[in-house]
């Protein structure tokens, strides 16, 4: 068996000093082109901002890391002293949002090393990062049987590639009482764990004000998603992909409160003005499953084009729950909870009705003209729930859209693909 992956320094401040320069560059561009759509976008790339110069800090202070899967929330670790808390998937939501591409070398780096190609690409992506020594070290790892078994799969595979351990939370099949007691259970091993190796104790008052700022942060998100029942909804349709991509690295910060907090308030200063995105909405659109990573733009297009709104996405859907701040034991409890109801942990699991609920409260909820729903290659699972998304919509005779790409790659269908089919959906189906 090879030798474990050991930390590049030179390797990683590399590929992170490359990320930040990014991230800084779409900032400047997004400022000087000066669309009023972007004021929230710029606020969440200075969020990750400053997300990148905290993981710097704490490398070159020598913390211990805690690699953590995006559907694990970080609020929980940062109760541990000296405890750096990274979100094993960063380089996987935001390389592709600034080059279409930029995936593509660790993607191919674990299919090389053998991964089949229906493997989900967040996870291909991150072991390709671990291959390539691109990501920073790891003293412990710790993630969720969820949001499926791909990632299941990614997680055991790191265990074989880096001397840390891997820690997998076995997420219940069922929504109910048994369920969250077994999540719960194997939440506090996790937390066990983590002080045995970390030689530490849980810091239950640090942890408590993490969780105040988590709350406070997840209230926000809520408020705003009602916010986007309004005609015209305030927001851009891709806002709702950044704010869950900064939640899953800063919750529990300073940082995700005042960006979760100003994203609110902005629309309530729109909703004031009875201003939107748009001037005028031709169509509201509902998009539930994951936007193109490497095409956001898709929502401006449509905007720009069409006059199409997406009112609400899929990781625009703020399904999480609050968490007690009192005890340790309503936090772990509650912590379990919304580990389970998070968007994709929630409806990736147990059966179809999970999924199918969430889809139609928003269809009867957010005014839906029309419905897109991003069938992706590799996810077998959500393919599975399209005779029923099929029926649902023709019930309420809403028009819809199954467009299949990769959600990372843009090499199997491009950009101009997606566009093309959705053009021709609208112009023959939604607007005539």
């Amino acid at each position: 068996m090879a030798a474990p992956i050991q930390f590049n320094r030179e390797k990683f401040y590399q590929v992170f000093n490359d990320h930040l320069e990014a991230v800084q560059s779409m900032t400047e561009a997004m400022q000087a082109i000066g669309d009023p759509r972007e004021t929230c976008v710029i606020e969440v790339l200075k969020s990750i901002e400053e997300h990148l110069v905290g993981l710097f800090k704490a490398v070159e202070d020598g913390k211990k890391m805690l690699w953590h899967e995006f559907l694990f929330f970080p609020e929980l670790f940062r109760g541990f002293p000296d405890v750096h808390p990274f979100m094993t998937e960063l380089l996987c939501g935001f390389l592709p949002l600034f080059d279409p591409e930029g995936l593509n070398p660790y993607i191919d780096a674990a299919e090389n090393m053998g991964l089949p190609a229906d493997i989900c690409p967040a996870d291909k992506g991150f072991l390709g990062a671990v291959l390539e020594e691109a990501q920073p070290p790891a003293d412990l790892v710790v993630a969720p049987t969820s949001p499926c078994d791909s990632a299941v799969t990614g997680y055991q595979i790191l265990g074989q590639l880096i001397e840390a351990p891997v820690i997998q939370c076995d997420v219940p099949y069922w929504q109910d009482q048994r369920g969250v007691e077994l999540y719960e259970h194997h939440v506090w091993k996790m937390i066990r764990t983590i002080e045995e190796r970390f030689n530490t104790k849980m810091d239950w008052d640090r942890c408590r004000e993490a969780i105040i700022l988590a709350n406070d942060l997840i209230e926000a998100f809520i408020a705003e998603n009602e916010m986007r029942k309004l005609s015209p909804c305030p927001h851009p349709g891709k806002l709702g992909f950044y704010q869950f991509m900064a939640t899953c690295a800063t919750s529990g910060t300073e940082t995700g409160k005042r960006l979760a907090e100003f994203i609110l308030e902005d629309s309530k200063r729109l909703a004031a003005q009875k201003k939107g995105a748009l001037e005028e909405e031709k169509v509201r659109l509902l998009m539930y499953n994951p936007d193109p990573f490497y095409d956001l733009g898709v929502h401006d297009w449509l905007e720009d084009e069409f006059g199409a709104i997406t009112a609400l996405t899929f990781f625009g859907h703020a399904t999480q729950t609050m968490i007690d701040p009192s005890t340790p034991e309503s936090i772990v409890r509650d912590y379990a909870w919304k580990m389970m109801n998070i968007c994709m942990a929630r409806q990736y699991r147990g059966p179809h009705e999970f999924f199918m609920d969430d889809f139609i409260t928003v269809l009867d909820n957010w005014n839906v003209d029309a419905v897109i729903v991003p069938a992706l290659i590799q996810c077998k699972h959500a393919q599975a729930t399209h005779g029923f998304i099929r029926e649902v919509c023709r019930e309420r005779e809403k028009p819809l859209l199954l467009v299949e790409f990769d959600p990372m790659d843009a090499r199997p269908v491009s950009i101009e693909k997606i566009h093309s089919t959705i053009e021709e959906w609208l112009e023959t189906q939604v607007i005539v």
